[in-house]
This record gives C-alpha cells, structure tokens and sequence, in this order.
C-alpha cells in the first residue's frame, strides 16, 4: 500500500507544479499589457534592443548550466548515471526561469528539479546534493558582488552611498568579501562536517569558488541588461545600476513573491530616481521584466508541459 501511494508522489508533484506555473504566468501577465510593453519597446533604440537580446541569450546560456556544480557534486559522491547535457540544460533551465512566477525561488526551484531528476534516475541523495549546490549560487553570487562594489565604489549603491559614511561601506563590503573567501577556504579544509549526528558530504574547494563566480557572472549578466534597456544618462553608471539591482533582485527573491512583484520595481524606481523620470525608469524596468522574466518563464512553461504531456504518454501506451 505504501508503495503504491509514494508511485503517485511524482505525477502529483508535477501536476502541483504545472498548476502553479499556470497560475503565476497568468498573474504575471495580467499586470502587464500589450500597448506598456511596445511603447517600452519603441523607446528604446533598436542598437541597445539588439545588445539587450544577446546579453538576454548569455543569461539563458549560464540559467542552462545553473546545476553544472550540483551535478558534478552529486557524481562525486553518489552512484549517479551520467545524465544527458540536454537533461541537465532543461532542468537547470526550467527550475530557474520558471521560479521567477512560481515565487519562493528555492522552494518552488527544488520541486522543480526533484521532479524531473527522479525522472533520469538520479538518486535522492544526489538530487538533495544538486538542490543544495545550485540553491546557494544566487545567494553566494549576490553577497560577493554587493561586497566588492561596497569595498571598491560604495557611492555606487544609492540607497545608502550618500547617507553612510564610505567607510562603514566599506568595512561592510570588506566583511562580505571576507565571508565569501572564508566560505571557500573552510569547505577546502575538510570533506564533511557533522550535524545533529549527521554526515553531510562538502563540495571542495573547486567547486565551492565555481559556485561564487557562477552566481556572480549570472547575476551581473541580468543587471547588464537592465543597463542597456535604460535610456543613457549622465552619472548613470553600470556600477550605479548593478547597487540599485542587487538591492532590489535580492528584496523581490527574499520576499517569496512571484517575480518579486512591487518589492523588485519600487527598489529600483527609487534607486533611479535621481537620475530618471519614473515613467522612462518604469518603462525601462517594464522592458527588463519582459525580457528577463516573462520570456524565459513562457519558454520554459510550456517546455515543461510539454514534458509533462510527453510523459503521461508514454505511460499510457506501456
């Protein structure tokens, strides 16, 4: 009986997932209408569009290989069949894109991934080990960047660059820097740790630093497309911008809403505000919305039912 209950877990758990993939798509796009989106197209000149879509195809590319590190960890460790490069991209892929309108990022990414890996027979304690890994980049990314621009430029983050004094910034950044180095150094000294009596198997010094420089390249990689999308302006700076987004990327994930709706534009709204109208920032941030989130989220989406669809058929004719 028991058996035959935990055979449905993974039908179930995908089904769940469509369902709330279904229901964030749909919230999302209902905030955004199709006359926003082309006046925020039309806005923009079409050399910085054109620049903004290869930046885009470059964040696609590292989303794909956003489990690398997780997968490469769980071979190290765990009997696990070596898994097709397309498997390991549509996984990455859609765990990543999809988190964006499902909300609560690191859970609704871990449903995503335990549902497909059980799918090419990936152990549970190398799917724990891929969740794990791939979890930690953004965050890991996000504090190393936010540490070297408070360390090397702290005017560049505007919410606080003018009202605490540099050097506070910069000790803060200092900190960070040192955590980040410190998170390495300690997972190179030992293998495994012990907590509440339980092994649990570390990464390495290689992939702990793979894990930092991944997140950061994903992460500056998205902010260079907001830059592009914004209109040139004197003392916009990248470094400028990159504080803005950090502050607001990292308010909108924590908050566990989907895209991190209102948190992540009122952010950035009153980083640029200094420097942009509201209405030219929030076509702008309209435009990134679109490109960032809602496109690879709609490919994603239906990738994944298709999938979804694909499989029960399988089952069906066996």
């Amino acid at each position: 009986m028991k058996q035959r209950a935990l055979k449905y877990i993974p039908p179930v758990l995908g089904l769940i997932v469509l369902a709330g993939i279904v229901i964030g798509l749909h919230g999302a796009l209902k905030r955004i209408g199709l006359g926003d989106v082309l006046a925020a197209v039309a806005a923009t000149p079409r050399h910085e569009f054109i620049h903004a879509l290869m930046l885009l195809a470059a964040s696609v590319c590292l989303m794909a290989g956003y489990d690398l590190p997780g997968i490469l960890f769980a071979r190290r460790g765990e009997s696990v069949a070596r898994i097709g490069a397309l498997h390991v991209a549509f996984t990455s892929f859609c765990a990543y894109a999809l988190s964006h309108v499902l909300g609560a990022p690191a859970i609704s990414a871990a449903a995503i991934r335990l549902r497909l890996y059980a799918q090419w027979r990936v152990p549970a304690a190398g799917i724990a080990r891929i969740v794990a890994i791939s979890g930690s980049i953004f965050t890991l990314g996000l504090l190393t960047l936010l540490g070297l621009l408070l360390l090397l430029d702290p005017i560049a983050v505007p919410l606080f660059g003018h009202a605490v004094p540099s050097w506070t910034l910069r000790a803060a950044g200092a900190g960070l820097v040192f955590a980040m180095t410190l998170y390495v150094a300690a997972i190179g000294g030992r293998s495994s740790i012990q907590i509440f009596g339980q092994t649990l198997a570390l990464p390495g010094p290689g992939l702990a630093l793979l894990q930092v420089l991944y997140g950061c390249a994903d992460t500056a990689t998205a902010c260079a497309i907001l830059y592009v999308v914004l209109p040139d302006t004197p003392g916009l700076s990248y470094p400028h911008v990159l504080g803005v987004y950090l502050a607001a990327f990292a308010g909108g994930i924590f908050s566990g809403l989907p895209g991190g709706v209102g948190v992540f534009d009122s952010v950035l709204l009153l980083g640029l505000s200094d420097y942009l109208p509201p209405a030219t920032a929030l076509g702008a941030i309209l435009l990134f919305r679109v490109l960032y989130f809602l496109g690879p989220a709609s490919v994603a989406a239906l990738c994944y039912a298709g999938h979804e669809l694909w499989i029960n058929m399988r089952k069906q004719k066996s």
